[in-house]
């Protein structure tokens, strides 16, 4: 009885493993099919975005502070989830995630009123370019203020 105890498997460690295969695409639209199973941990795990300017480097646009541009990097490559789609630096994910560095905006004017409309309602998958939804705010469930955090990086993304 002992022994079948010690090499039942964690239920815990197997459901977080679930949920972070099947649900994590499935916020930018991606089915969920498993496919992140072939990489490897060192492959998966995020690393901060480093490739965005520093609120220093690009004028802001009005109403936003270096510290929402700070925790909406901090949001976009972490709780946002925005970087499973978007990529890590924001240059997109094929089906998946469009570009957020160049200059071309397809749901949105690209202001900053614009991104957060955009990240707020979610882009249906009919109006998407890859056939992929963006499901409202990212299918996470953060406040209007990091909403609003994330929108002032992603404005930065592309000036």
């Amino acid at each position: 009885m002992r022994e079948a105890i010690r090499t039942r498997p964690r239920y815990g460690a197997v459901l977080a493993l679930v949920f972070a295969v099947g649900f994590g695409p499935a916020a930018c639209g991606g089915e969920g099919d498993g496919a992140a199973t072939e990489k490897t941990g060192a492959e998966t795990t995020p690393e901060p975005a480093s490739e965005a300017p520093a609120a220093s480097e690009v004028d802001l646009p009005d109403g936003v502070t270096a510290e929402m541009f700070a925790q909406g990097k901090q949001i976009f490559g972490g709780v946002g989830i925005c970087f499973t789609c978007h990529g890590q630096s924001g240059e997109g994910m094929p089906n998946l995630g469009a570009n957020l560095t160049d200059s071309q905006w397809l749901h949105s004017d690209g202001s900053y009123e614009g991104i957060i409309a955009t990240i707020t309602a979610g882009v249906p998958a009919e109006k998407s370019t890859s056939g992929s939804p963006m499901v409202a705010r990212g299918g996470t469930n953060l406040p209007d203020d990091q909403i609003a955090a994330v929108a002032a990086y992603v404005w930065t993304l592309s000036r």
